[in-house]
């Protein structure tokens, strides 16, 4: 579902600034990593925000925990 939360201009080098309510919702903060993609057919551009490390290791364990706790 698409929400729109504001038109902006691009600046010099390319630079958009992303609102404070966008960032929130996204659930993105100050120095954290963004992916950036590029869908070619709607000309869209999308901002997914990148797992931390710790945040991807939790997963990558909790799975492997899960896995060993099941039995045949």
């Amino acid at each position: 579902m698409k929400i729109h939360f504001s038109t902006k201009k691009v600046q010099k080098m390319g630079r958009i600034a992303l609102t404070e309510a966008l960032l929130r919702n996204a659930g993105i903060q100050e120095g954290d990593s963004v992916d950036l993609y590029f869908d070619a057919t709607t000309k869209a551009i999308i901002v997914e925000r990148t797992p931390s490390a710790a945040a991807a290791e939790a997963s990558i364990s909790a799975k492997r925990t899960k896995n060993k706790t099941k039995t045949p």
